[in-house]
């Protein structure tokens, strides 16, 4: 017999197999596919890499130029400033000139250490100590910082500083500031695709000009998550992806402006560069589209040829096996020859077995009636058997004769309504022990004159089905603990003599029957009649059929017989 075990579970399916198969064939080939596109776009990735860090720097092109000018004209101005400052009318008319004569700087002077313009072209006399770039000479002596309002010429400028030396010692610095412009945006267009951003700044993260905001504007939710601009500071031109603050994902590219000093940043929507999603997903996803087209069809070519065939076929089995109903077979002309031949051979099959379980129903009820015709000729025989006793009890005048025939007359009635609950059972196999029980002791208990003796009877039987093979002793255990208890009943001294009779279901499943009369003065005068002892003898012989335990429990006026047995299982037999 095959087993019923299902696999792992979809898979165990014919049609999920051939395509699982089939799909491992097809996926190297899928793969390799997909190696070489990931490639080629990995390649155009770095292209487009390459391609924001140079326009990352055009982009800052003029702005560079504008700050290098500046710085140099700083640095120019450092040396020559000493003499001047000996008329600072003549100073201040220098510096006016400078600043005219190149169209990028905005302001040009020198300030001395107290924080006050010793000259300029403009501001001459302002005190400027409060402003951040006399706080960052005085840190750093050189240095380059931005303002959105400068306290001279209330312009947004980005001031240029460097020390005057005289006599070895420093006198005051020379400033230039240049007017703070963003970079040019649009000159950093790749295929129509602007930047976010774009941002300069020094070594130290200051932030010099910006395109989209103000030098004041806090721009660190733009910024890579858990970085700052001094740590994006490098030699050399690069470019990466990140989240920023606000968990969005971004493309930045760092170039430097001078070296070591200034640098730049754009930042870019990751889906604007590169391969642009779309064509880079089109292109991973066109080998899996063919790999699963292939499957498809395979599943399809499988599912046509094979898999509903054999479906319908396990449609006619489960009809069969659950209704016995027999579906005409009539296979389809695209049925393959190997399968109408298992279709073909299926119904001739089915057919024979319905043949043969009809033969064997017709067997089963003919064995049933002569079952039942069996018990029921047993059942008059011996009732005839009874009747004859009867007969002969009524000639006889000798009281132990009478007993003996009386107890076998009571014996052969029982057998005889042992037979008749066969008879009577709808299944012949399984007893209603209830009713059997309660038919055996009526019968007894009437035979025995109960009633006319006062004697009061309590009977309780519990519905247990048992097979024949422990109903019939079970049958004669009680009739003989019936008939003792009726020939040893007594009354007691405080009330009316009684019998009890039980049949009960314990939660174990075992079965107990208990049989017990009061005891006292004697209510019959039998009790030496008879053989001494048969009627235990018989009880021990059928607690051994029954594979029971027997109690005898003598009390204060009362006695007890209690038979515990367990009931046969048929599966077990």
């Amino acid at each position: 017999m095959l087993g019923g075990g299902r696999g792992f579970g979809i898979l165990d399916r014919l049609d999920v197999r051939l395509v699982a198969l089939l799909g491992v064939a097809l996926a190297p080939v899928g793969i390799i596919a997909m190696v070489q596109t990931y490639r080629v776009i990995e390649e155009a990735n770095s292209q487009f890499d390459a391609a924001i860090v140079s326009s990352t720097r055009a982009a800052a092109a003029m702005e560079r130029e504008s700050l290098l000018r500046g710085r140099a004209a700083a640095a120019a101005g450092a040396i020559f400033a000493p003499p001047l400052l000996n008329d600072p009318l003549d100073c201040n008319a220098q510096m006016v000139r400078l600043v005219a004569s190149d169209p990028m700087l905005q302001f040009a002077g020198v300030v001395g250490l107290d924080g006050i313009v010793l000259c300029g072209s403009d501001g001459y006399g302002t005190d400027v100590s409060q402003g951040a770039a006399y706080r960052e000479y005085v840190a750093e002596r050189g240095s380059i910082t931005a303002a959105t309002r400068g306290l001279i010429s209330g312009a947004s400028v980005v001031i240029m500083t460097e020390p005057i030396v005289q006599d070895g010692q420093d006198i005051g610095y020379f400033a230039v500031s240049v007017p703070q412009s963003p970079p040019d945006i649009v000159g950093t267009e790749i295929g129509g695709v602007r930047p976010l951003e774009i941002i300069t700044f020094d070594e130290d993260g200051l932030v010099l000009t910006a395109q989209s905001a103000t030098v004041e504007t806090d721009i660190t939710p733009r910024l890579p998550r858990g970085r700052t601009l001094a740590d994006l500071t490098a030699p050399e031109a690069y470019s990466f992806r990140a989240p920023n603050e606000a968990g969005q994902e971004r493309v930045y590219a760092i170039a430097p402006l001078i070296e070591e000093e200034l640098f730049t940043m754009s930042i870019w929507l990751p889906g604007d560069i590169g391969t642009r999603g779309l064509p880079a997903l089109s292109a991973i996803v066109f080998p899996l589209l063919m790999w699963l087209v292939s499957i498809g069809v395979a599943y399809f070519a499988v599912h046509r040829l094979v898999t509903r065939h054999i479906r319908d076929l396990r449609r006619r089995i489960r009809a069969f096996t659950a209704t016995r109903h027999i579906t005409v077979p009539n296979p389809s002309r695209d049925t393959p020859a190997e399968l109408r031949e298992v279709i073909l051979a299926f119904h001739t099959m089915t057919d024979q077995i319905m043949r043969d379980e009809a033969d064997l129903e017709n067997s089963l009820h003919e064995k049933d009636v002569l079952l039942r015709e069996v018990h029921h000729r047993v059942k008059n025989n011996l009732q005839l058997i009874a009747s004859m006793t009867n007969m002969q009890l009524r000639k006889t005048e000798v009281p132990e004769t009478r007993f003996v025939l009386r107890r076998l007359q009571d014996r052969v009635l029982g057998l005889a309504t042992i037979h008749r609950n066969l008879y009577e059972a709808s299944v012949l196999t399984r007893i209603d022990s209830a009713r059997l029980m309660s038919d055996l002791s009526r019968q007894i208990l009437r035979a025995g004159s109960a009633d006319e003796a006062g004697i009061h009877i309590e009977m309780a039987f519990d519905t247990v089905g048992l097979y024949p093979d422990q109903a019939v002793p079970l049958s004669l255990l009680l009739t003989e603990t019936l008939t003792n208890a009726l020939k040893y009943i007594g009354r007691p001294a405080d009330g009316k003599p009684w019998l009890s009779v039980r049949l009960d279901r314990l939660d174990d499943g075992e079965v107990t029957l208990r049989v017990a009369n009061s005891t006292g003065e004697h209510l019959n005068d039998q009790q030496g009649l008879g053989a001494a002892g048969l009627g235990s003898q018989l009880i021990d012989a059928f607690v051994l059929q029954l594979s029971a335990q027997i109690e005898r429990n003598i009390d204060d006026g009362r006695f007890e017989v209690v038979v515990r047995f367990r009931p046969s299982d048929f599966e077990n037999d």
